[in-house]
């Protein structure tokens, strides 16, 4: 599954009536609406003193912070099933976090592996308690986020429905185990959807079309209901294990969006029509839209801040950066390690809690391979693959691999 295909699988829909509301008032200092955002020249200070590469420390608790994604890669290199692999290999990477997809599993991790134990129709709650993820959630990960975006023979989300009782219902059973199961254990869960302005649009067209203009207030409606549902449940069960004990593990639901800078185009977005209606723990940012420097980084972080409506679980606004990464076999060695570090130089002065690359094995074809599919189980060479990865289908470490390598190796954890 490509990762930008993801929404094949939807139905399209749309999204209407806006006017643009961009006010420039000069080079150095962007506005939208009442958000005030830094000015260019104070940002690329502060993350000159924060770039790794120009000597700033990295900070103690990076293990904690920093992961990465696995789900559905081209290739494998062990004979174990396929999410076990991938637990161990981040594991022993050094990462502190890791992020899979928690919905169709024999889809997404079948090399090596027998999911016949879970039905068409299973929960979320089944899912857990499947051997595979039992053995997962049993690596010393500090974090790990679970990617939830469909439920198994429950209505789309998107779908024309008033009724998001399932979702809620199916985060609070999940909530509630995860608090019972690890009660006794320092970890985080991050429940969160997938890239959610593709998912608002109901496509990954780069442009809004009159159609998709006209449902704005239809889709606007339904999103909040359904992040509403999912918080709802996360907060229901959090509150009751709260109450009846102290736990060490926590369980918070995150709203992933991944078109934030198209605000100062005037183009709707999630973070401005969804996310101030609804209250969520924490809002994920899958930053690709804002990788063109780190002034456009930095101001994706703000202007998410400034617009999402905060549950105060944590206390604070919170953002994670849920997805980065970039396509070795697009990029020069010098272009990747000049990105990888004003971008860590951004998250460090922000204070970021969770950095997650994309991801430990690639899962996207060149267009050259996609002319020449496979058969479902095969795997593909790294020539097939457009670079998303930290290790290569012949084992090796990757440019990124060796860049976020080194800074683990620097960061002082004790």
């Amino acid at each position: 599954m490509n990762r930008r295909e993801y929404l094949k699988m939807l139905a399209a829909a749309t999204i209407a009536g806006f006017s643009p509301r961009l006010a420039r008032p000069n080079d150095k200092l962007l506005s939208y609406r009442d958000c005030r955002l830094t000015e260019p020249e104070e940002i690329l200070a502060k993350v000159a003193a924060h770039r790794p590469l120009h000597g700033a420390k990295v900070p103690r608790d990076l293990k904690r912070r920093l992961g990465a994604t696995h789900v559905r890669g081209n290739y494998h290199l062990t004979d174990e099933p396929f999410l076990i692999e991938g637990a161990k290999k981040l594991h022993d990477f050094g990462f502190g976090v890791m992020k899979l997809w928690f919905e169709s599993f024999p889809n997404l991790y079948y090399y090596n592996s027998d999911w016949s134990g879970l039905s068409r129709n299973s929960r979320l709650v089944d899912y857990v308690k499947h051997p595979y993820l039992v053995q997962t959630f049993d690596f010393p990960f500090s974090t790990f986020t679970l990617e939830i975006t469909h439920l198994a023979g429950v209505r789309p989300f998107d779908a024309d429905h008033n009724d998001y009782r399932e979702y809620e219902d199916q985060f609070a059973e999940l909530t509630a185990y995860l608090y019972e199961t690890y009660a006794d254990r320092d970890v985080t869960f991050i429940l969160q959807n997938w890239e959610g302005d593709w998912l608002f649009r109901g496509n990954t067209n780069p442009t809004w079309n009159e159609q998709m203009l006209e449902a704005l207030p239809r889709k606007t409606e339904r999103f909040i209901r359904w992040f509403a549902a999912k918080q709802q449940g996360v907060e229901k069960a959090r509150n009751k294990a709260l109450k009846n004990g102290t736990p060490k593990c926590r369980v918070l639901h995150a709203a992933e969006v991944n078109q934030v800078l198209c605000l100062l185009k005037g183009e709707p977005s999630l973070i401005e029509h969804v996310l101030p209606h609804v209250p969520v723990d924490l809002v994920s940012w899958s930053c690709y839209d804002g990788l063109g420097n780190a002034v456009d980084t930095w101001h994706g972080i703000e202007l998410i801040k400034h617009f999402m409506k905060s549950s105060g679980f944590p206390a604070e606004k919170t953002v994670m950066i849920g997805e980065i990464g970039q396509p070795e076999n697009e990029r020069s060695t010098e272009e990747l390690l000049d990105l990888w570090d004003r971008s860590m130089g951004v998250f460090f002065a922000m204070d970021i809690p969770w950095i997650i690359h994309w991801e430990l094995y690639c899962n996207e074809l060149t267009e050259e391979a996609k002319k020449n599919l496979k058969p479902l189980g095969s795997t593909y060479t790294a020539d097939e693959l457009r670079g998303f990865w930290l290790y290569r289908p012949d084992g090796s470490l990757s440019h990124s691999g060796s860049y976020l390598k080194t800074l683990l190796e620097r960061s002082d954890p004790s």
